[in-house]
């Protein structure tokens, strides 16, 4: 077990046969351990708030464990102007939160070009703006990230696409995808995530859960424990596992380090020191609801939903050494030797560009890589066509904080050197070590290569 752990701290990855032994074992304190640990290291101590306005409870959709489902007649039904959605997120502002959260069931009342003109105005006010509205298409979703949109949050609640398709009446599992996909595309700080403790759900469909985000590099997950609603089909079906949905999260954060992970609202209700437990085992974020109350009681996903008083959190915070955040909270920090407060639109291109490069490899790493790759040389895992920051690297080994990278003749131009001297100091500033070698190098001496490579793993001991 302990094996399995050090491997998911350093080399952020794990099979699925590992993540099932570890959601399986018997104490899972040694992954919450680790879990804070490289939180620590990758996003620091800082919590960011978000502040979440619950704009409508209206919803098309008919999710089996949601009590806003569009078949739940007990719900009595809300939309707020855009004049009380104008005054939440200023009094948001006032308060001094640098995040707005707009959430609410899917609503088509809300067209894309109407939230645009409401997140033109936020906007405004300084702060990051996410939304919480559910499937549209990508038009739709354009319109918003051009009006200013910077996160989305579209959780997939399961991966198991049968299991999908029970618990989301006439949805499509694909669609969902799509829409993530989509996001990421648009540059959005995209977040997920998933409910644990649905009927039928498996311990493996939960470890294919934590890849699919890892593939997915969503920016934000949120994992929370099933709560039943007592107007639903799951009604007399039992709540999620507070510890299972812990692992998961936990685990999470040891494959993701420099993401968000929100201590989510559904760990405190089953559990009155959940958040906190939460905070310690891996989660950065937590989302304090400021929907006005007369609202508020009507957004019910679940029943009993726990609140949050930000003088006793802000209490809490300090005896756990833990601080609120007076930034807007994008992914990674500036300790994080991955990357530098990148703004959300500048790590989804990256992203997708690595994708592209991975797929698009000049002979001369595909020679490499096919060396490197699976652990082969000397044990060490190397990454391929790596995001940090503004830039690409070729390969990269983290936990050696070793960057390989293979150049062409088109980097003996003039302004070409000049980018690779501004890209190599921001690389070092982070803490890699940069190591250089011609194509050249690569077809006729990669036994010397490999020489220089393991030179400087063992000068770095």
């Amino acid at each position: 077990m302990i094996d399995i752990i050090n491997k998911a701290k350093s080399e952020h990855d794990l099979t699925k046969d590992e993540i099932i032994f570890l959601l399986s074992c018997e104490d899972g304190s040694l992954i919450f351990k680790a879990a804070d640990e490289i939180r620590k290291q990758y996003v620091g101590d800082e919590v960011h708030l978000r502040a979440l306005i619950e704009f409508s409870n209206i919803c098309r959709c008919n999710c089996v464990y949601c009590g806003l489902r569009s078949q739940n007649r007990d719900v009595e039904r809300y939309r707020l102007s855009k004049k009380q959605i104008l005054e939440s997120a200023q009094k948001a502002a006032d308060f001094g939160y640098k995040t707005i959260v707009l959430q609410s069931g899917e609503d088509v009342f809300f067209t894309a070009d109407y939230l645009a003109e409401i997140i033109k105005e936020i906007k405004n006010l300084d702060v990051a703006v996410t939304l919480s509205i559910g499937e549209r298409t990508f038009e739709e979703y354009k319109i918003l990230k051009d009006a200013g949109a910077d996160r989305f949050l579209l959780r997939i609640e399961t991966t198991d696409k049968k299991l999908y398709e029970k618990c989301h009446p006439n949805a499509n599992f694909e669609n969902r995808v799509r829409c993530l996909r989509d996001l990421k595309k648009l540059g959005f700080e995209t977040g997920t995530g998933c409910l644990v403790g649905l009927p039928e759900q498996t311990i493996e469909s939960l470890a294919d859960d934590i890849l699919f985000f890892k593939d997915l590099d969503a920016d934000m997950i949120g994992i929370g424990p099933l709560i039943v609603h007592p107007h639903t089909p799951l009604k007399d079906k039992p709540n999620g596992n507070f510890d299972l949905a812990l692992r998961v999260m936990s685990l999470t954060r040891l494959l993701m380090p420099d993401i968000n992970i929100p201590a989510t609202t559904a760990m405190e209700t089953l559990n009155p020191q959940g958040r906190i437990i939460a905070l310690q085992s891996g989660a950065n974020v937590v989302m304090p609801n400021l929907t006005d109350n007369d609202a508020r009681i009507k957004y019910e996903i679940y029943p009993n939903k726990a609140g949050i008083n930000y003088t006793e959190l802000s209490e809490k915070l300090s005896q756990i050494g833990r601080t609120i955040s007076c930034t807007k909270g994008f992914r990674g920090n500036k300790n994080s030797p991955l990357s530098l407060n990148p703004s959300p639109a500048g790590r989804g291109k990256n992203v997708n560009l690595a994708r592209t490069l991975r797929k698009n490899m000049t002979p001369q790493e595909t020679k490499f890589w096919n060396l490197v790759r699976n652990n082969q040389f000397q044990n060490i895992k190397f990454k391929r066509q790596y995001p940090i920051g503004p830039y690409i690297v070729d390969f990269i080994a983290i936990q050696h904080m070793l960057v390989v990278e293979l150049d062409g003749g088109g980097h003996n131009t003039d302004s070409q050197q000049k980018y690779d001297i501004e890209r190599a100091k921001y690389i070092t500033s982070r803490g890699f070590k940069i190591l250089r070698f011609w194509n050249n190098d690569i077809d006729n001496n990669i036994e010397g290569v490999f020489e220089t490579i393991s030179q400087t793993l063992r000068d770095s001991n």
